[in-house]
């Protein structure tokens, strides 16, 4: 008894999530043959064809499949087919006319007031734990990055894991895969290491010269290697590089000069950016505000250019969003586009057009986090027995600014500053001014002196402080003497309160009506 397509179908797609691609292609071959027009078949053996280097046979199939159907949104489908083969066959020029085409009948579909039905990507994690939120990729990615630096490999964290272990102090917990960074002078060496250690690679639809996929047999996990080579004018680049393309064929991503520095971890060293900012600000400019639309590819601000290899990257992801009913990632892919390119029209349309269809589903537009680099203010202060001269300079303090640090110095400091140590605990006193709405971060711990190295490092635009005499004004700026004049601003003091006047108050018995009234006159004589 012949089985149903259905079940065939199905068992071919259960064939190709398990890798067995040879036997999926037994079963989807003489389908094709049976079934040509059939699209449920089509897709799956034009998925299967791109994974076995067979892309060029997916073009004559998918311009017929293309040519039979009638609706819009089934051209959109074909013509992405159509570009994606074409991408994978590198025929940028033709990729982006596909892609072209998808994104029209996707306009006109908006026209007529249809939205493609939102369906969930069929990507599922392989294990039910986040093996990133539990700590196990790090683990991993430790383990990887020392093996490596035994073998003299000066292999360190990038891109998305490197903003995760600097912001964060992990990795982040909704991240995909691991990437590190090695010299190119170490990258055949590198990449043959990590398959001794056991790593697998993942075969590329696309083989650049200087990015490799590797993937963890056991726990599933994806390593990112990234080569990277100092250039003549004193700069480092990476990307993607196609040797023999011409420059529109190339993905050059630049960064300012870095150096490297080995850190200690339970598994041995590992190397490690010494200035990792310089990297992070390069690729995300603020990188210390979470953007969850990022897309290092697109989004990335290094890029040297805005070239036919990344346009096709950015159409692809748009189109393919689109079609999946997920408009407010389209609508973000539109956007990135229109900042790379504000000339390119047909990206400034998809995004009038997805604008409607969401308006029209009655939901609110997206809206893109300002990538603008915050101005970052620093402060100290003891903030013991916390009164109104404290919330008022803060709120000055956090006016000069985009985001408000304020160090809450320790006991131990206190005591050596003024004698005696604080009514309240540093702990006490960091809770208090955590909970005030003009302070974005509390730190408990600070450098005696305040340098410039120490704002860079930390992001900070300007430190801040007020003084109650001219003594403490002397005081405050010796510390800071090495910082540059516009680091530096001085903040009115607020007079006529002070912890030292609340202390007396309550040394008086404050609270006390003989109490309030000395307060009273004490305030008129001021």
């Amino acid at each position: 008894m012949t089985q149903p397509l259905e079940d065939l179908l199905l068992q071919a797609k259960q064939l190709i999530a398990s890798g067995k691609l040879n036997d999926a292609t037994e079963i989807l071959d003489p389908l094709k043959n049976e079934y040509p027009m059939s699209q449920d078949v089509a897709r799956l053996w034009c998925s299967l064809a791109m994974r076995t280097n067979r892309a060029s046979d997916v073009l004559d199939y998918a311009e017929k499949i293309y040519a039979h159907v009638q609706s819009d949104f089934y051209k959109a489908h074909w013509a992405q087919t159509l570009g994606t083969a074409s991408f994978i066959l590198l025929d940028l020029s033709a990729t982006r006319t596909h892609f072209v085409c998808a994104l029209n009948h996707l306009m006109a579909l908006a026209k007529t007031g249809k939205i493609p039905p939102n369906r969930k990507s069929e990507k599922t994690l392989l294990n039910d734990e986040n093996v990133f939120a539990s700590g196990e990729a790090e683990n991993l990615l430790k383990m990887t990055c020392a093996e490596l630096a035994k073998l003299s490999i000066p292999a360190f964290p990038f891109a998305g894991t490197l903003l995760g272990l600097v912001r964060n102090g992990c990795l982040l917990d909704f991240d995909k895969d691991l990437d590190i960074a090695v010299w190119m002078e170490s990258w055949e060496a590198c990449c043959a290491a990590l398959e001794e250690m056991g790593w697998v690679r993942s075969p590329m639809r696309i083989e650049y010269s200087n990015y490799r996929d590797f993937v963890h047999p056991e726990l599933g996990i994806t390593l990112d290697v990234c080569g990277l080579k100092h250039r003549e004018d004193q700069r480092i680049v990476g990307g993607f590089s196609l040797p023999n393309y011409p420059t529109e064929y190339q993905r050059v991503s630049v960064f300012p000069a870095f150096d490297l520095v080995q850190r200690s971890t339970e598994f041995g060293g590992i190397w490690f950016p010494r200035q990792p900012e310089k990297i992070l600000t390069a690729f995300y400019g603020d990188w210390r505000t979470p953007n969850p639309h990022w897309d290092t590819v697109i989004s990335a601000l290094n890029l040297e250019n805005f070239t036919l290899l990344v346009r096709c990257y950015a159409y692809h992801r748009l189109v393919q969003r689109w079609l999946l009913g997920d408009l407010n990632k389209a609508w973000y892919y539109a956007h990135q586009i229109a900042m790379k390119d504000p000339d390119d029209v047909l990206a400034l349309r998809s995004r009038q057009w997805l604008e409607r269809a969401i308006t029209r589903l009655g939901k609110e537009i997206p809206v893109w986090p300002k990538n603008q680099r915050q101005k970052r203010i620093y402060t100290r202060m003891v903030a013991d027995l916390f009164h109104e001269g404290h919330v008022n300079f803060l709120q000055a303090a956090r006016a000069l600014g985009t985001h408000l640090t304020v160090c809450v110095v320790s006991d131990e400091r206190v005591l050596e500053n003024k004698g005696k140590f604080p009514v309240m605990k540093q702990a006490e006193r960091a809770a208090i001014v955590s909970a005030c709405k003009y302070v974005d971060a509390v730190v408990t711990d600070t450098p005696a002196s305040i340098t410039p190295v120490f704002m860079q490092q930390n992001g900070y635009d300007i430190y801040t402080f007020a003084c109650a005499s001219e003594q403490e004004r002397r005081d405050k700026y010796k510390l800071c003497e090495t910082l540059p004049t516009e680091m530096i601003q001085e903040l009115e003091y607020t007079s006529g309160i002070s912890t030292s006047d609340l202390v007396a108050r309550i040394l008086a018995g404050g609270g006390s009506q003989k109490s309030a009234a000395k307060s009273e006159r004490k305030s008129s004589k001021k």
